[in-house]
C-alpha cells in the first residue's frame, strides 16, 4: 500500500497537466471502444470506467468528473439518437450517476490510503523513539549498577552488581537491534551477537590476548527469543574469560549460531582454553543459563573439546 501511494504523483498538479492526462486516458479508452465497436454494443460505457477511476485516484475529484463528462460526450456522439431517444437518455443518465459514485469512492479511497500510510509512518516513528528511549533507560540502569559496584569493596557483592549491569546491557543491546517497523519486534541475531560479543570482549579482555569470534548465520528471531539467547551468550562468554584462560593465557572464544533444520537452531559457545572442569559448580550464572534454555524449550550439553570446552544448545526456532 505504501509503495502504491509513492507511485502516485503529489497533489495538486497543474490544471493543464490534470486535464491533459485525463483527456489522454479517456481517448485511449475511446479508441479501444472504437476498435471493438461491434462487440461493445451501442454503449460500451464499461470500457471508460478504468480511465474515470484512474483520473480520480491519480489526480482529484474534478479530474474524475471531467473524465466522466468527456466519456458521456464521446459516447453520445456515436449514438443514433432519433431511433431511441428515451433509452439513450436513461442509459447516459445512469452512467452519469454511476460515474459520479465511482469518482467519489475512488478519491475517498486515495485519501484513506494516504491517511493509513501517514498513520503507519507515525506509528513506526513512535516505536523507534520508544525503542531508543528504552535502550537509553537500560543503559542508564547498567551504568548506575556499574558505578555502585566500584564503590563496594566486598568482592562478592561487587561481582554480583557487575554481573547485573552486564545482563542489563544485553537487554539494552537487543533494543538497539529491534526492528519495530516490521510489526513483529524482530531482531537480526547475527548482528546482535556480533555487537554483543564485541562489547563483552572489550569489557572483559583487559590486556589479555583473548579474542571473541562470532560465526552466526543471518537468522531473524522475535525479541522474546533473541534476548534469552543474548543472555545465554553473555553468561557463557563471561565464564570462558574468567576460567578458561588463567595466568594471561592466550586463546579464542567462539560463538556459533546456525539453523540445523527448518525448525531447530543450534547455539554453541566454545573456547580453546584449559578445558571443562570435572565438577561444575551451579552458581547464579549456570542456573540462569539452564533456566533460559528451558524457557526456549531447548536442551543443553557441556563437553570437553580438544582443547578447551564446548557448550551446545539446541532449541526450536519458534
Amino acid at each position: 500500500m505504501e509503495n502504491f501511494i509513492r507511485l502516485l504523483p503529489p497533489r495538486p498538479q497543474p490544471i493543464l497537466v490534470r486535464l491533459g492526462a485525463t483527456t489522454a486516458m479517456v481517448l485511449v479508452s475511446f479508441l479501444l471502444r472504437m476498435g471493438i465497436e461491434e462487440r461493445a454494443g451501442p454503449y460500451g460505457f464499461v470500457l471508460f470506467i478504468p480511465a474515470i477511476v484512474a483520473a480520480s485516484i491519480v489526480f482529484d475529484r474534478p479530474s474524475g468528473f471531467f473524465a466522466a463528462a468527456l466519456t458521456i460526450v464521446l459516447v453520445s456522439l456515436l449514438l443514433h439518437w432519433p431511433d431511441h431517444v428515451q433509452i439513450h437518455l436513461v442509459s447516459v443518465a445512469s452512467f452519469g450517476v454511476v460515474s459520479a459514485g465511482l469518482v467519489l469512492v475512488s478519491e475517498g479511497m486515495r485519501k484513506a490510503l494516504e491517511r493509513a500510510v501517514r498513520a503507519e509512518a507515525e506509528k513506526d516513528l513512535l516505536l523507534r523513539e520508544l525503542s531508543h528511549r528504552s535502550r537509553n533507560n537500560f543503559a542508564v540502569a547498567a551504568s548506575v549498577l556499574a558505578l555502585q559496584a566500584r564503590s563496594i569493596s566486598e568482592p562478592t557483592a561487587r561481582a554480583a552488581l557487575e554481573a547485573g549491569a552486564a545482563r542489563i546491557r544485553v537487554i539494552a543491546e537487543a533494543q538497539a537491534h529491534l526492528h519495530p517497523a516490521s510489526g513483529k519486534g524482530d531482531i537480526e541475531i547475527d548482528a546482535y551477537l556480533e555487537d554483543l560479543c564485541r562489547s563483552l570482549g572489550d569489557a572483559l579482555r583487559d590486556v589479555r590476548p583473548v579474542a571473541v569470534r562470532v560465526l552466526a548465520e543471518p537468522i531473524t528471531l522475535p525479541a522474546d527469543r533473541a534476548v534469552p539467547v543474548g543472555l545465554i551468550v553473555n553468561e557463557l562468554v563471561t565464564n570462558a574469560f574468567k576460567y578458561a584462560f588463567p595466568a594471561a593465557r592466550e586463546g579464542t572464544v567462539t560463538v556459533r549460531m546456525e539453523q540445523r533444520s527448518p525448525t531447530e537452531l543450534n547455539l554453541e559457545v566454545s573456547d580453546n582454553g584449559i578445558g571443562c572442569p570435572d565438577d561444575v559448580k551451579e552458581g547464579l550464572g549456570s542456573n540462569l543459563v539452564r533456566l533460559l534454555v528451558q524457557q526456549l524449550g531447548g536442551t543443553l550439553r557441556r563437553e570437553r573439546s580438544n582443547p578447551g570446552c564446548r557448550v551446545t544448545m539446541v532449541f526450536p526456532l519458534t
